[in-house]
């Protein structure tokens, strides 16, 4: 093949990569354009762009031979950097929710000026240094994502209007036809329709999320009951690769022994926003969409003196509810999702031409390569949802408590134990029980463990002697009480074998006796409703035609 066109797609970070990622497919079948990609090293993150360029299997230029080559466009979704060294009408796009943070440096108002976006203020991607050069604007042409963006131009750098197109947002057209994908990414997740997905978003810097708190994760793993929700963490690139993703997961070790899923950097952010039914953000874009997507979102960072206040994320900072950080979280999210409308005005500001974006996008790109555009409507397509691989530990450690309704039905709560909730939240204010994986590297949960479980029974002799606190241990088949050995058998998985002795582990801590103990109770795990056989103790468990026989073995719900 020789193409007749090439475009050079500068990448100055991953987040820029996946920009990109929403932009490119306008080239989608044109065996006539050739994309080059070339990283400038003039961010402050640049790690993981090369390692991600190969993993595409992109064709890659070092940035000293793209500045020599002589390309028929160049798109960058960065001003930074030397730009005007490349030979090729360059086209500027933003890489978030239009332009909506001031430089860096950039973010005080003059003495006596409190007004927004005046004094010495600029909004980077908009400013007079990433746009103009030697008294020349550099960009052929500048992508604005909605209209208000040509007045804060205007204010800015009026010789650049010329060149401003406004073209939407790609990003959220994608995530627009992606919609009704969200059951399979919510499968993704391992959520189940009636759970609720919470997904937590950090951008990066001292000002973000977890800069602020970088307890919260693990105060939202250990609060909210585990088989009913679902906890996912989507962290800015630039946090990744700033401190290394060796270093992320390390940091999040005990969360993600909790159940956390955490997005990869790379790819997925949307999948994850679109399968949520609550976000906890801050300042940075994929809060922003979340808004955009109609997603109740609370902000737990929100510097207000770092964001435009005419654009998407200004609107956002006035109208989204602050997370208290001291109060229940559960409530908060009921009235986040109450008045999850009330962001309409965020996801007007953040376009001007909802689902045009690819279109307009393409014409402008075509037109400045002097190239006629393929004859069929430009493609716009959802997000995969393969592409959503969350890095998750199944849970091998929790509190459960248990509360009896009269003397057959039970509802079993459970949180991860490798994560502390706050002294006046649940799980602290129940009367629970631990209950421990064998082989979980806590030795110190061991030590106070209730319940064990255990992948062959033939160990729970050893493990009465080692553990003194353990009352029974279980399999995905059966539950074994220390003194009184098998009291339920012929259970379908370790799900099943955790409740049943939590329940009755609850039933004798109250004080009820072995002899009352019903012999047949139904069990609710968060949705899940189970029907279990309790055998008298001290009976030998039924002959093996009488016991159910085991689904295949599931794992407890990470």
């Amino acid at each position: 093949m020789a193409a007749e066109r090439s475009v050079l797609a500068v990448a100055h970070t991953v987040t820029a990569l996946n920009r990109l990622a929403d932009i490119v497919p306008v080239f989608d079948s044109d065996q006539r354009v050739q994309i080059i990609y070339t990283c400038p090293q003039a961010s402050a993150v640049t790690n993981g762009v090369e390692e991600h360029l190969a993993a595409m299997g992109a064709l890659v230029m070092p940035w000293e031979q793209a500045t020599v080559t002589e390309f028929d466009l160049a798109l960058s979704v960065h001003n930074s950097g030397n730009l005007h060294d490349i030979t090729a009408p360059l086209v500027i796009l933003s890489h978030g929710i239009g332009y909506t943070k001031y430089s860096p440096g950039n973010r005080k108002p003059e003495t006596g000026n409190r007004k927004p976006e005046t004094g010495n203020r600029s909004v980077y991607g908009l400013s007079r240094d990433g746009l103009v050069r030697n008294g020349a604007v550099v960009p052929r042409a500048v992508v604005l994502s909605h209209d208000e963006q040509y007045a804060r131009l205007a204010d800015a750098v009026p010789e650049a209007l010329d060149a401003a197109i406004v073209a939407g947002d790609p990003c959220f057209d994608r995530m627009a036809v992606s919609e009704p994908r969200r059951r399979e990414y919510r499968s993704a997740l391992g959520a189940d329709d009636d759970m609720t997905v919470v997904v937590v978003s950090s951008t990066w810097g001292p000002d973000s999320l977890l800069g602020r708190n970088p307890n919260l994760i693990a105060q939202l793993l250990a609060e909210l009951p585990s088989d009913r929700h679902v906890v996912a963490a989507v962290l800015h690139p630039n946090a990744w690769f700033a401190h290394g993703p060796a270093q992320i997961r390390l940091w999040l070790g005990d969360c993600l022994r909790a159940g956390l899923r955490l997005v990869p950097p790379a790819e997925g952010w949307q999948q994850a926003v679109l399968a949520a039914d609550v976000v906890v953000g801050d300042f940075g874009a994929v809060t922003g969409y979340a808004a955009c997507a109609g997603r109740a979102t609370l902000l737990a960072s929100f510097p207000e003196d770092q964001i435009a206040e005419r654009s998407a994320m200004g609107e956002l900072g006035r109208t989204a509810r602050r997370l208290d950080p001291v109060s229940a979280f559960l409530p908060q999210f009921d009235a986040a999702l109450a008045d999850a409308g009330q962001l309409s005005k965020v996801r007007e500001l953040a376009t001007s031409l909802p689902g045009s974006s690819a279109a307009v996008l393409r014409k402008a790109f075509y037109d400045l390569m002097a190239l006629t555009e393929p004859p069929r409507a430009p493609l716009v397509p959802p997000y995969a949802a393969d592409a959503l691989l969350p890095e998750r530990i199944p849970v091998a450690a929790w509190w459960a408590a248990v509360q009896w309704h009269g003397d057959h039905e039970a509802e079993v709560t459970r949180w991860p134990a490798d994560v502390d909730a706050r002294d006046e939240q649940p799980p602290n204010t129940t009367d629970r029980h631990l209950v421990v994986e064998q082989a979980h590297p806590r030795r110190d949960l061991h030590g106070n463990a209730a319940i064990v479980m255990l992948k062959d029974l033939g160990e729970a002799g050893e493990t009465f002697t080692r553990r003194p606190t353990c009352g029974f241990v279980v399999t995905g088949e059966e539950v074994v009480h220390r003194d009184k050995g098998v009291v339920a058998h012929g259970l379908s998985d370790v799900d099943e074998s955790v409740a049943c002795a939590s329940a009755i582990y609850a039933w004798l801590s109250a004080g009820r006796t072995w002899e009352a103990l019903p012999g047949r109770a139904t069990l609710r795990i968060g949705s899940r409703q189970i029907e279990v056989a309790l055998s008298p103790p001290g009976l030998p468990p039924p002959p093996a035609s009488e016991v159910r026989p085991p689904h295949p073995s599931r794992r407890p719900p990470a």
